[in-house]
């Protein structure tokens, strides 16, 4: 019987080849992978930015399949992605590879349930630089998520699905500085990211993504705030993002506020153990810069503290 209905399949096969009938005549489904049910899309919360402002890119994940799924991103959340900004010639003017990270974090996979849609914001700085000319930039953000699967038991061991590269693109506008204007940003920025008594998971995720956008401004005129970022963050990775922030800021300020913070906990470096080789290398790179002011204020703290080696960067 078996064989019977192979040779009818094979036999009308070949006579929808003789007669060009459409195999869709048959009516053929095939099953679809749960890639298939994801849509995905990226915006930003506006088109024009000033040089070295914070681009917050929020992606969006669609779920029109029929049960929940859970997305990983990577380690810290963000491992998963790549950045690249083109200008109006096709040019490549800024590129950011994948960032390795390890340790705890909060920002775990994303569980999109059946009709609804998941999100994931991240700061566009962390990965390429804003610092561009005035004009408009194309930005290519390369996604290789994880899908994990939903397992009942415990005991059972599934390894998670690789999810096909996921390319999103879309255009901002850099506009010519205007100090002030970029000062108000800042200064709004600093109202949600300083904010105490939260009371809710949402209230506490909007305080988290504006102290990213605050530690990755590059600007001197977010030094004061991300000295108050490294103050008060519980984060070791957050506190050595911005304690690279401000290396890269070459200011005189934020020298001085890094010899602070190794002065406040002199008696006992322990309780800064966890970054106290990054704020050591920190100065030494703001010494690089040159500038007779920093040097100065840096002569009898590199005379104490001699510079790490090998650097440690890893989180």
């Amino acid at each position: 019987m078996m064989i019977t209905r192979l040779k009818w399949l094979v036999y009308f096969c070949a006579m929808s080849i003789i007669f060009g009938i459409s195999i869709d005549m048959f009516n053929v489904v095939y099953a679809k992978g749960p890639e298939d049910s994801l849509g995905w899309s990226i915006k930003t919360s506006k088109r024009t930015f000033y040089p070295g402002e914070p681009v917050l890119l929020t992606l969006k994940v669609r779920n029109t399949g029929k049960g929940e799924e859970s997305i990983y991103f990577g380690g810290g959340g963000i491992g998963a992605f790549s950045m690249e900004i083109r200008d109006g010639s096709n040019k490549i003017v800024a590129q950011g590879g994948k960032i390795g990270r390890g340790g705890i974090t909060s920002r775990g996979p994303i569980k999109v349930p059946p009709g609804q849609i998941g999100q994931r914001s991240i700061v566009l700085n962390q990965w390429c630089s804003t610092i561009l000319p005035i004009g408009q930039y194309h930005i290519i953000c390369r996604v290789e998520p994880y899908l994990l699967p939903n397992v009942a038991n415990p005991n059972v061991t599934v390894k998670a699905l690789r999810l096909p590269v996921v390319v999103l693109e879309l255009d901002i506008q850099v506009a010519k500085m205007d100090n002030s204007k970029f000062k108000q940003i800042l200064a709004d920025l600093a109202k949600r990211a300083f904010k105490t008594n939260l009371k809710t998971r949402e209230e506490f995720s909007v305080r988290e993504i504006a102290r990213e956008m605050l530690t990755f401004t590059e600007s001197d005129l977010a030094v004061s705030y991300q000295l108050e970022v490294l103050r008060i963050e519980p984060s070791t990775r957050l506190r050595r993002d911005v304690i690279n922030s401000l290396a890269r800021s070459g200011t005189l300020e934020a020298a001085n506020g890094l010899l602070q913070t190794i002065i406040e906990n002199e008696d006992c470096l322990e309780r800064i153990e966890d970054i106290k080789w990054h704020v050591i290398d920190a100065v030494y790179r703001l010494r690089e810069t040159g500038k007779a002011d920093i040097i100065n204020a840096t002569d009898e703290f590199v005379s104490k503290y001699k510079r790490p080696v090998p650097v440690m960067i890893i989180d």
